[in-house]
């Protein structure tokens, strides 16, 4: 058994999306995979030396994961990872690793999962289905968890003519971090604001109203309380520039996410990376493209 898996990167929240909303970009985390006769992992590509090669490897504790949830051994392999994702930047790199893990699963025991257990399996690692959503089935996802623990998905179509720009800065942020700063509770008044907002996106995006964006991607829950690990955040949210759709903290950051008419996104970019720069961080701006495939597997 041999397998080729692409799983996409991810900007979730969008704003006032918070655990709700994702959107998939094309830059993907690659793996083969191969029976072998020992386990191996070979790691290249963006943030290389972050990438473990033993089994603390994410990709393969997935895996075993997903083994011992199936009651199956997982048998030894030859894993080449060339990932393309940068890793704690909030580009999705955990939820794409998680994804490509229980997939080689998979591959290697020809057992395939449903939809449910395979999210199940997932929430072992990743506890929000957002991210996860947008890596497994591509494009905008919309998520929610019922209260039975099935994880529900819809795939809105995004309309118009619009660019995406991913701002990342060189430092690293762990979702934990981020999470920590978050209060324990919301005003009422801070709560509605996000859902107005967050039925606003939606709606705004599926609709091409682009105008609309720039106030349904503001934000109460999460940005205001993580702009104090991220220099130049505050000031970033509140760019107003033509060409400037809407703007997000990618995640949990410390990268930005930003929607711009595509004629104004090198504009956009050297604002948003020169705000950065001005609170003494380096930061690279790339145009993005959403990834309306998801997981993509060849097996042969």
């Amino acid at each position: 058994m041999s397998a080729y898996v692409r799983i996409p990167a991810s900007t979730s929240n969008l704003g006032a999306g918070f655990d709700a909303l994702s959107l998939a970009l094309d830059r993907h985390l690659k793996v083969s995979v191969e029976r072998a006769a020992s386990l191996r992992i070979e790691a290249r590509g963006v943030d290389q030396s972050l990438i473990p090669t033993t089994t603390d490897n994410l990709i393969y504790r997935a895996a075993l994961a997903a083994a011992g949830m199936r009651g199956r051994v997982l048998p030894p392999f030859l894993m080449i990872i060339e990932n393309q994702i940068p890793l704690a930047r909030g580009m999705g790199s955990s939820a794409a690793a998680i994804i490509a893990g229980i997939t080689c699963y998979e591959v290697l025991s020809n057992d395939r999962l449903n939809e449910q257990d395979l999210f199940r399996c997932a929430f072992e690692f990743e506890s929000h289905p957002d991210n996860l959503a947008a890596a497994l089935f591509g494009g905008l996802v919309a998520t929610a968890v019922s209260d039975n623990g099935t994880v529900l998905v819809s795939k809105p179509v995004i309309t118009g003519r619009v660019a995406g720009i991913v701002v990342i800065p060189s430092f690293e942020l762990s979702t934990e971090t981020a999470r920590s700063v978050l209060p324990q509770s919301y005003s009422r008044k801070d709560v509605v604001y996000n859902i107005q907002r967050s039925a606003l996106t939606i709606a705004a995006l599926t609709s091409g109203d682009w105008p609309m964006m720039r106030e349904a991607m503001r934000d109460r829950v999460h940005q205001p309380y993580r702009a104090k690990l991220i220099p130049g955040l505050e000031e970033i949210l509140s760019l107003e520039l033509d060409g400037l759709f809407g703007i997000a903290l990618s995640g949990a950051g410390p990268t930005v996410f930003a929607f711009a008419d595509p004629d104004h996104t090198d504009t956009v970019g050297r604002a948003i990376a020169g705000i950065f720069k001005q609170h003494g961080v380096d930061a690279t701006s790339q145009l993005v493209n959403i990834d309306r495939s998801g997981r993509l597997v060849e097996e042969s």
